[in-house]
């Protein structure tokens, strides 16, 4: 009866020191496995305008003279009027015209 008892006692004492030790043996388990592969969307960046250095005729001063009135790509080259682009540059209203006719046609 004493045998019994010791036996039972070891086979007791091995499978608390295994529930004890359950968690330890999952993660090391759990660590071996390859992780899942995160998929993420790529959002499309909008294709911004060209720069209005790309307009035939503007070069660096009245490209800065158009930059400091705010006027600083395509798409706002050819939404502006004339006056204002022929105001901004100091140029003549026909240049002007020229450069929003050339503008909308990039744009």
């Amino acid at each position: 009866m004493k045998r019994l008892a010791k036996v039972v006692g070891v086979i007791g004492a091995a499978a608390a020191l295994v529930w004890a030790m359950r968690d330890r043996f999952i993660s090391v388990a759990a660590s071996r496995e390859p992780e899942p592969p995160v998929l993420r969307a790529t959002v499309p960046t909008p294709a911004s305008a060209p720069d209005i250095d790309a307009i035939d005729g503007i070069g660096p001063v009245f490209a800065g003279r158009l930059k400091s009135a705010g006027i600083d790509d395509v798409s706002k080259l050819a939404a502006s009027t004339a006056d204002t682009i022929a105001e901004a540059a100091g140029v003549s209203g026909a240049r002007a015209r020229t450069w929003i006719e050339q503008a909308r046609s990039l744009g």
